[in-house]
């Protein structure tokens, strides 16, 4: 059961949602699929003008190009009327309050409904000129409106988002059942074990690079293309031969990094009960994951990998059990925990 701290939210923020803040926010939003968009368009344009001989081609080409460039400016101002509307309808009124604890964020519209999320399951941040976006779980967006604070500042409050919230991890009543854990798990955090984790859950990934830069080479190399199309080709297919050798290298040093900074220590310990999994970093208080919440499991030589809700990774390492085996284990995962 969770034990909320009775303290004073740190930072209050309130407004009206309209749809000017929509819009600025969709544009803040969908600003990389625009890109992508814009890009796409430009390319399928010049490519239908000037690099292709087939009839239909260079009709079909330019209209897809000139079609993605339209979709990439007026895409998210339709977006965003879209949302304004389906939020008018579902909420009794567009005034929100968002409140700031050390532990979790409480979300209330108009009419009471409210809304409570944690830190841990913020996925990104994103800043425009107005707003600051938080979003949860990459599904919900939390809008900050940064002339909007009734209680701090929005300096205080993102120097809060950047460092402080770090320090005051979600607390969790302890459990009033006095069941021993069938298995426990202990091991340091090194880079190694970040290298190897980063590997696993970025496996597919890899693949999917390899793909592409073997096709985008042979395209280039074998098939008789124009000479710009060729240098294209190639230089694409290096690309992503490139990452699929330094791209999982790369994030793991990046996600030793950003471990240092939001734990207190590099030691973690985790205990698999019959209907519960606690994870627990050193100097910090312990987290609490049910069975059910598992979205799937990967496995590498040296770790076992529990993904919870998509988005958080879990650690087993093979060989750092302080109670029951591998083997045990592996089996209680298949056959003995609840869901």
């Amino acid at each position: 059961m969770e034990r909320r701290i009775a303290v004073e939210p740190l930072f209050i923020n309130t407004y009206q949602m309209t749809p000017e803040l929509l819009r600025e926010y969709t544009n803040c939003m969908t600003a990389p699929r625009r890109k992508v968009l814009l890009v796409f368009g430009i390319l399928c344009f010049i490519w239908g003008i000037l690099f292709t001989s087939h009839a239909a081609l260079r009709v079909l080409l330019p209209v897809l190009g000139v079609t993605a460039i339209l979709c990439s400016v007026f895409y998210s101002a339709w977006l965003a009327k879209k949302n304004y509307r389906r939020y008018e309808m579902s909420h009794a009124g567009l005034d929100k309050a968002i409140s700031f604890y050390p532990d979790r964020m409480e979300c209330v519209n108009d009419g009471g409904e409210s809304k409570t999320f944690y830190y841990r399951h913020i996925t990104r941040e994103k800043e425009s000129g107005s707003l600051y976006s938080i979003v949860v779980k990459n599904e919900t967006g939390i809008i900050v409106k940064k002339d909007s604070f009734q209680k701090g500042t929005f300096e205080e409050f993102r120097e809060f988002m950047k460092q402080g919230r770090h320090s005051f991890p979600e607390r969790y009543e302890a459990s009033d059942r006095n069941d021993a854990p069938s298995f426990e798990n202990s091991y340091q955090v090194t880079p190694e074990l970040l290298q190897e984790y980063t590997k696993c859950m970025t496996a597919s990934r890899r693949t999917v690079h390899i793909v592409l830069g073997v096709v985008y080479l042979a395209w280039g190399l074998l098939f008789p293309v124009h000479i710009v199309l060729k240098l294209l080709l190639i230089v694409l297919g290096v690309l992503f031969l490139f990452l699929s050798v330094f791209y999982s290298s790369r994030l793991a040093k990046r996600n030793y990094r950003v471990y240092e900074l939001s734990h207190t220590g590099m030691g973690k310990t985790i205990l698999f009960y019959p209907d519960r999994i606690e994870c627990a970093n050193d100097g910090e208080a312990a987290k609490t994951y049910y069975y059910s919440q598992i979205s799937r499991v990967k496995e590498s030589s040296g770790l076992y990998v529990i993904v919870i809700e998509k988005t958080i990774g879990i650690m087993v390492k093979k060989d750092a059990f302080q109670k029951g085996d591998f083997e045990e284990f592996q089996n209680f995962m298949k056959q003995g925990r609840q869901p």
